[in-house]
């Protein structure tokens, strides 16, 4: 986080920060999105310099606070485990909210491998960078927006802006690099100034044309939105 507050202050002017972890929660959970959500995360969660973090003691918490049984959130360390937070996945049985976002479900029925943000722990999961992410964006926020959540999509996008990115949605394989996560982190950024160089970029933060308005709000209230999802 400090080397990217450094950056942002040495280039002043627009700038587009990408981070690989979801900006909201699933409309109707409670858990909200975008600068909200990341402030309510920062009074409970904390994590050190050393990476250490008290995730899995919030996750418990917030599962009590969201249902009286076992879950949304699942997936910790045996010693970790408690009534509402178990190692494995429990019957998603909650009323008001769906288990995954929109932009999820449509990932989903074009045949993404993609995963949501209960699951804390195993291998792709992404709930636990969800929760210790959004939480490290609260001080970064203090000079950004949130996109959809402050921008209305693509309707104010001067200053910085931070926005949920998922670099599987660009191929890596032409990336000469040792490491899976630097060759897609490469492929997101040139896809990105791919677009800059042809003066698209602005499209690819506008509104998906197939939401309706009742969905179009809801990703802009709690649950966010995909960068490059159409």
């Amino acid at each position: 986080m400090k080397r990217i507050k450094d950056l942002l202050h040495v280039h002043p002017g627009n700038a587009f920060v990408g981070f690989d972890f979801p900006f909201g929660y699933p409309a109707g959970s409670g858990m909200s999105g975008g600068r909200s959500a990341a402030q309510n995360l920062t009074d409970t969660l904390f994590s050190d310099e050393r990476d250490s973090n008290n995730r899995f003691q919030v996750a418990s918490m917030l599962n009590t606070e969201i249902s009286n049984r076992p879950g949304p959130f699942w997936g910790c360390p045996a010693a970790a485990e408690t009534p509402s937070l178990t190692r494995t996945k429990p019957p998603f049985d909650h009323t008001g909210f769906n288990e995954w976002r929109i932009v999820e479900r449509h990932l989903l029925d074009q045949k993404y491998r993609i995963m949501n943000v209960w699951q804390l722990l195993g291998q792709g999961s992404v709930g636990s960078q969800t929760l210790t992410g959004l939480a490290a964006l609260a001080g970064l926020a203090e000079e950004a927006k949130f996109w959809p959540f402050e921008t209305n999509w693509d309707g104010d996008l001067e200053g910085t802006i931070l926005t949920e990115i998922w670099p599987s949605l660009n191929s890596p394989d032409v990336y000469d690099h040792p490491i899976k996560d630097a060759r897609q982190v490469m492929a997101c950024r040139d896809w990105f100034l791919g677009h800059l160089n042809v003066g698209t970029a602005k499209d690819l933060f506008a509104v998906p044309d197939w939401l309706s308005e009742e969905e179009s709000e809801k990703c802009q209230s709690e649950e966010g939105w995909i960068l490059g999802v159409k």
